[in-house]
C-alpha cells in the first residue's frame, strides 16, 4: 500500500522472520495502518499476507488491540470460535531496539473466516506504535479509526462469529451496497466509539470483491473529528494512491 502525500508515516523495521517489513502511519487515538511488503521480490515460504499482496494490495487484514491476550481467547473459544493460543513475535527498530508482542490469527489462509488477528503488546506498546505529536499529526486531518466494514458470505454465521470474538451483540442498520440485505455494526473500543460492520453485499463491485479475496475487510473509514461516526459516511481518498484500498474520511 503506498502512502498518500498529505499523510505520515513512520518505518517500523525487519520482522523476526525476516521475509516482510513495515511502516505505520499512526493515529492521535493510537490505531494506526501498517504498510508491509515483502522484503524479497520472489520471497520464500508461506505468508499468511503473500497471496493478497502478490494478487492486489489493498486492505488485506484487521487487528484487534488485546490486554490478556490469553484469557480473551479462552473466552472466545468457550463460546465456539475457534481461535489458536497466541504465540510471540517480534522486531528490531531500525535503532536496534527489540519490540516484542503475542499473537493470535485466524485458522486458515487470509479471506477463510472474515476474522480480525489479535495482538497483546509486551515490550511497550509506545516501543511499536508512534505517538508524537508531529508522528500523528496529518494534514488531511485524520485523528483515527472510526470503523471497519467487512465483507462477508454469510451474515447470520459471521454474527454469531463476531458477537463470540467481540462479546457484545451488534444492531442492524441499513448496509451501504447492499440492496435487500441489512448490515450489522459492533461496537468497539474502550468507549465503543468505533465500530466494525459486517455486511453481506449485493451490489456487483463488493460481492466481486468478496469472491475474488474471500472474506475480510472492505472499506476503512477514518475520523477527522470527534462524535459519531456511522457506516457510510466520509469522502474516498484516491484508491489509487493507497494501491486500491477503500479508505473514507470522515
Amino acid at each position: 500500500m503506498r502512502k498518500r502525500p498529505d499523510s505520515r508515516s513512520c518505518h517500523g523495521g525487519t520482522h523476526g522472520d525476516g521475509r516482510t517489513h513495515n511502516a505505520l502511519i499512526a493515529f492521535a487515538d493510537g490505531a494506526y495502518i501498517e504498510l508491509i511488503s515483502p522484503t524479497s521480490a520472489t520471497p520464500e515460504g508461506e505468508h499468511r499476507w503473500f497471496p493478497r499482496l502478490f494478487a492486489a494490495g489493498g486492505l488485506v487484514d484487521f487487528c484487534l488491540l488485546g490486554d490478556q491476550l490469553e484469557d480473551e481467547i479462552a473466552a472466545i473459544r468457550n463460546q465456539g470460535v475457534e481461535y489458536p493460543q497466541p504465540f510471540s513475535m517480534g522486531r528490531n527498530l531500525p535503532d536496534g531496539k527489540r519490540i516484542d508482542w503475542l499473537l493470535s490469527v485466524p485458522p486458515g489462509p487470509v479471506g477463510q473466516t472474515g476474522w480480525p488477528f489479535l495482538i497483546e503488546d509486551v515490550t511497550p506498546r509506545e516501543l511499536r506504535v508512534p505517538r508524537a505529536p508531529d508522528e500523528v499529526r496529518h494534514p488531511n486531518g485524520a485523528l483515527g479509526a472510526a470503523g471497519v466494514t467487512v465483507l462477508v458470505h454469510d451474515l447470520d454465521t459471521s454474527v454469531r462469529d463476531y458477537t463470540a470474538i467481540l462479546g457484545t451483540a451488534g444492531h442492524e442498520l441499513t448496509a451501504p451496497f447492499s440492496d435487500d440485505r441489512l448490515g450489522v455494526v459492533f461496537p468497539v473500543g474502550k468507549e465503543e466509539d468505533q465500530w466494525i460492520m459486517l455486511v453481506e453485499p449485493k451490489a456487483h463491485q463488493a460481492t466481486e470483491h468478496l469472491n475474488r479475496h474471500g472474506q475480510g475487510p472492505y472499506r476503512l473509514t477514518l475520523r477527522t473529528h470527534e462524535g459519531a461516526i456511522g457506516p457510510g459516511e466520509g469522502d474516498f481518498v484516491d484508491p489509487a494512491l493507497f494501491n486500491g484500498a477503500r479508505i473514507l474520511l470522515a
